[in-house]
């Protein structure tokens, strides 16, 4: 391994010191227990550990990062001069990693990142067009969620694109958007369809039927745009479609508005806009909690205020009922004054 001590074979390791096999030892443990962190990372295309610095990042990955480290992809961007001792720039080679990063080639950047590295053409530890243009596409804002097939090769075009012609749409998409349309349009509405799911939340039926109806639409718009035709209609159409499954940008703009709420805000708008109904009485207060706060809390609060006409004391005095008990009157049936003194005077003698 690259950070390892330079110790080739046990018998190298008998002729070392005490202190030096300590050391080595040390540093052996430490680069095993950095691995077990996750702090450092296998290279594929080395075969040899680095710290994850050194890879960059991606989700299509368990481990979040690509399994070739930069140092690795920079060899297979580009070509390496032997006479000057440094990296020059190969397009079709850039391109090739661009795709197997998953991430769009963008010709203008990438010229312009060429300019950039000739004026350099010098200095052997300058950075190559490859790097200037990935640093650029992974830190600008509005190439962020692109991917290769939104690539742009400009006038030079895709040294692939003969081989990408034959892509095939998925049997799925033919599925959904049904027969009749040409390998061309299939991949037209299947990146649409993708890049709506992608970006929108799409887990009904009706919901997927709003978005095949979009991407439709837009398979018509750009027919006709390319035929010179007029698409006013077409895209009043789309807009009529897009507010009914709520994708119109007003209404995305309105749902980011709700993010940014608080969850008591929130809690708020739910009450006003949509309030939770009445549960019906076998679901009411099926622990008793409810009961217990009204009565032994607010009931006995109220009673104790001397709020007495409220339907809380009335339920307090009712449940305290079960628990009380009261002098029986000496009038009632089976009673008599001489038992009533016996219980509850002094009075009273043996019976």
């Amino acid at each position: 391994m690259a950070f390892m001590m330079d110790v080739k074979d046990d018998k190298e390791i008998q002729m070392l010191g005490v202190s030096a096999v300590k050391n080595y030892a040390k540093k052996l443990s430490e680069t095993y227990k950095k691995i077990i962190d996750g702090d450092f990372v296998y290279c594929h295309g080395c075969n040899e550990f680095h710290a994850t610095n050194n890879f960059y990042n991606d989700k299509r990955f368990g481990s979040g990062l690509y399994p070739l480290c930069k140092k690795q992809l920079i060899e297979r961007a580009t070509d390496y001069d032997k006479v000057n001792k440094i990296r020059v720039d190969n397009r079709e080679k850039t391109i090739k990693v661009f795709q197997m990063l998953d991430i769009p080639f963008i010709d203008s950047v990438y010229q312009s990142a060429l300019q950039t590295t000739q004026d350099a053409v010098g200095e052997k530890n300058r950075a190559t067009a490859f790097q200037h243009t990935l640093t650029i596409i992974k830190s600008l804002p509005q190439y962020k969620g692109m991917t290769f097939e939104q690539s742009e090769f400009g006038e030079s075009g895709n040294p692939d694109d003969e081989q990408l012609s034959k892509r095939k749409a998925r049997r799925e998409i033919i599925k959904l958007f049904g027969h009749g349309f040409s390998n061309e349009d299939y991949l037209y509405l299947q990146d649409q369809y993708d890049d709506w799911c992608g970006r929108t939340q799409v887990d009904s039926k009706s919901q997927q039927t709003y978005v095949v109806q979009i991407c439709l639409t837009l398979l018509d718009i750009y027919k006709d745009r390319k035929s010179g035709k007029d698409v006013t209609k077409k895209l009043e159409s789309l807009d009529k479609l897009m507010n009914s499954a709520n994708l119109q940008p007003k209404q995305n703009i309105d749902n980011a508005a709700t993010d940014s709420l608080t969850f008591g805000q929130l809690i708020e708008k739910w009450e006003n806009e949509d309030p939770i109904p009445e549960p019906s009485e076998e679901f009411k207060d099926v622990d008793g909690i409810g009961k217990y706060i009204r009565v032994w809390f607010t009931g006995w609060l109220c009673k104790a205020l001397g709020l007495k006409a409220n339907v809380f004391t009335k339920e307090y005095d009712e449940e305290i009922s079960k628990y009380t008990v009261e002098k029986p009157d000496d009038t009632e049936e089976g009673n008599s004054t001489e038992i009533y003194n016996h219980l509850f005077t002094t009075e009273g003698g043996d019976i």
